[in-house]
């Protein structure tokens, strides 16, 4: 709790997807009254699903007591590179866990209150006011609050406002992703049981591990198999037609599950039987859902704003070849925590001590995501 004089804070979080309830579950935590503002109307899907479970995660969920680290992750013994054969070229042990979106969001979710949580209510703009920031609404509400923490992800409102002439970067390359459910496939999901397996070759790699199922389960046979593969997409045309879904719109970032074009599908497996070792082949070939998104580099030159700040991939979005953007997010806002408790609830000067070491981690995060993934993708090496 803060040890303060005065009532309790009041904070507003913009967005309430994984980084928005790590802030509302924290701050909460220390006395402050918090309302989370979420834009999305109904119950929030990832298209993600998996993600490497890392250790400000593990860290955050133990301080909070959201919910016991066996009961979220699958884990992994080794790490193994196939070979374009199927053979295996590469593998050795290096123990990790592997969780997905959709079991984090339900556990933090259940660990937050319904009634101060706001579904399909979007920010439109704020303002400081004295010692306050006045938050206005869609619907036509305004709120008063000490702090607004702007965790509403990569399109993020608060920072539009904040930094309204900056851009996200396409990388050049798009990642498709898909999961398999075990019990369709056991064969299949033997080959990548206890394995965090890849295939590389040149230009493009893919990758894949067992999360858990879609209801949680961590026991075989009801897990699912996620996999990210990534392939070039030149701007223009060619990413054009890759972003153009089957009604013939043509998106902003991804191709949801369900609306990829079945010529794009059809493209999709002929570069699969073409550049995968059949065990990845299969894979791909048993998704009857795939969807894709673009990479992209974004990069905040401040995080905090007198009483507004921006934290997790509203502020960087660290390339996914870090698996870092969940952990990101969890290190922003327990630093966060750190910092307002001590600075006694004086929000200026906790954003002032806070956002250094939060600006050095996202620019780090940002370095290596465009090392490996250009290195990878296009071959270039960096000093």
């Amino acid at each position: 709790m803060l040890k303060r004089n005065g009532p309790a804070l009041k904070v507003v979080v913009a967005g309430g997807s994984l980084g928005g309830l790590f802030n509302a579950i924290a701050l909460r935590s220390l006395g402050c009254e918090v309302e989370v503002f979420e834009k999305s109307s109904g119950l929030m899907k990832d298209r993600g699903a998996g993600i490497v479970f890392q250790q400000e995660v593990a860290e955050f969920l133990t301080r909070y007591e959201v919910a016991p680290l066996e009961a979220v992750v699958v884990p992994v013994r080794a790490r193994r590179y196939l070979a374009a054969d199927d053979s295996v070229a590469q593998e050795g042990p290096m123990p990790q866990a592997m969780t997905s979106w959709d079991v984090l969001y339900r556990k933090l979710r259940a660990a937050f209150s319904n009634d101060h949580y706001h579904v399909g209510v979007p920010l439109t703009g704020f303002e400081p006011v004295n010692d306050k920031v006045n938050v206005r609404f869609d619907d036509g509400r305004e709120v008063t609050c000490d702090l607004l923490v702007g965790a509403d992800g990569p399109s993020s409102t608060v920072r539009r406002q904040l930094l309204p002439g900056l851009r996200s970067e396409y990388a050049g390359y798009v990642a498709w992703r898909g999961v398999v459910l075990e019990h369709q496939a056991p064969d299949l999901a033997a080959e990548f049981v206890d394995h965090f397996t890849f295939f590389q070759a040149p230009h493009t790699h893919i990758l894949c591990y067992l999360i858990p199922g879609p209801d949680g389960s961590l026991t075989p046979g009801r897990r699912r198999l996620n996999w990210v593969w990534y392939l070039n997409a030149a701007l223009g045309e060619e990413l054009d037609r890759v972003l153009t879904d089957k009604d013939g719109r043509r998106r902003e970032f991804s191709v949801p599950q369900g609306f990829v074009a079945p010529d794009m599908l059809d493209w999709l497996h002929h570069q699969a039987h073409h550049t995968l070792p059949q065990t990845f082949l299969r894979l791909v070939k048993a998704t009857g859902d795939p969807f894709v998104q673009t990479i992209h580099d974004l990069a905040v030159p401040n995080m905090a704003f007198g009483r507004t700040c921006l934290t997790g991939d509203a502020a960087f979005v660290p390339r996914p070849h870090t698996a870092a953007s969940t952990a990101k997010a969890a290190a922003n806002t327990l630093a966060l925590a750190d910092c307002l408790t001590a600075a006694k609830g004086d929000v200026v000067e906790a954003l002032r001590r806070w956002e250094p070491a939060q600006l050095d981690l996202g620019r780090r995060l940002r370095q290596l995501g465009q090392r490996l993934g250009d290195r990878s993708q296009f071959g270039k090496e960096q000093s």
